[in-house]
């Protein structure tokens, strides 16, 4: 008689907390990592969107929850403590393109106006530096980076705790590259890079790993906020002429969050970019 060949499940009974869970990166996340046997805890803004996603999907559980709020963060993860005991992975995927819808549609206003600039043959011209409020700015580091810092300052202590764990945090490759777009977008992924760096350094006697992914184009509702057109001139910059998969990217941050496969990496910034930068 033939022995049963059993699949690793390569997070079992390990408990992961996921922001930005409601779409995208996030939400094949939270599904890849339920199919490899974590407990999760899905979090989001959109609380309709959230419980919609996940409703009856054994061992996931929903918060709803504004990352850019450190106290609501704060309470979050005591939850955490309380229902699990333990954490062992954390995933930074949400974020923001623009901080506003109107800032999104003076986004898609100036790229459609480069682009026509291009089919006359004309270098396209740009004011966002000049357009860019206080606020703007603000808001989309309060979501893209501070909200990094919050979640990791209270996941540590539980992870320390229990014996160490891996963090993930979800940058851009515009952290990479220089592209005239607003400011504050490649300044809070910039700075997700230094965060991840810098904890690393910190946490690795923990046995915390810290490491961050810089994607390229992703098939996500962010990058479908832009017209059409505007996404098949930036996928045409890549080598790959094709958009990721959120699942593509997932299994990236599946390697990085499992010790089996990425138990030595600490500190570093993985980039799926399809190859517009190398």
């Amino acid at each position: 008689m033939k022995a049963e060949i059993t699949k690793r499940r390569a997070l079992k009974d390990r408990v992961a907390f996921v922001t930005g869970a409601a779409s995208g990166i996030g939400r094949a996340t939270v599904r890849l990592f339920q199919s490899e046997g974590a407990r999760v805890v899905a979090t989001d803004l959109n609380r309709d969107r959230l419980e919609e996603c996940f409703a009856g999907l054994a061992g996931v559980t929903t918060i709803p929850l504004d990352v850019s709020d450190s106290a609501a963060v704060r309470e979050a993860f005591g939850r955490v403590d309380r229902d699990y005991g333990r954490l062992d992975i954390l995933v930074n995927a949400a974020g923001i393109n623009a901080p506003t819808p109107e800032t999104n549609r003076a986004l898609i206003d100036a790229n459609i106006r480069a682009l026509e600039a291009m089919k006359r043959g004309e270098t396209p011209r740009f004011d966002f530096l000049e357009d860019t409020t206080d606020e703007d700015f603000r808001r989309t580091l309060e979501v893209n980076l501070f909200s990094q810092f919050y979640t990791l300052r209270s996941a540590v202590p539980i992870m320390k705790r229990t014996g160490g764990g891996s963090v993930v945090n979800i940058a851009s490759v515009a952290a990479l590259v220089g592209v005239a777009m607003p400011l504050y977008y490649p300044a809070s992924k910039a700075g997700v890079l230094g965060l991840t760096r810098a904890a690393a350094a910190e946490l690795a006697p923990y046995n915390i790993r810290v490491n961050a992914i810089a994607p390229g184009g992703v098939d996500t509702p962010l990058m479908h906020q832009q017209p059409d057109e505007v996404v098949q001139f930036l996928v045409s910059l890549q080598k790959i002429q094709r958009l990721a998969s959120p699942e593509e990217l997932a299994r990236t941050i599946l390697f990085l969050a499992d010790e089996e496969t990425g138990g030595f990496y600490t500190g570093q910034t993985i980039s799926p970019n399809g190859g517009i930068y190398m």
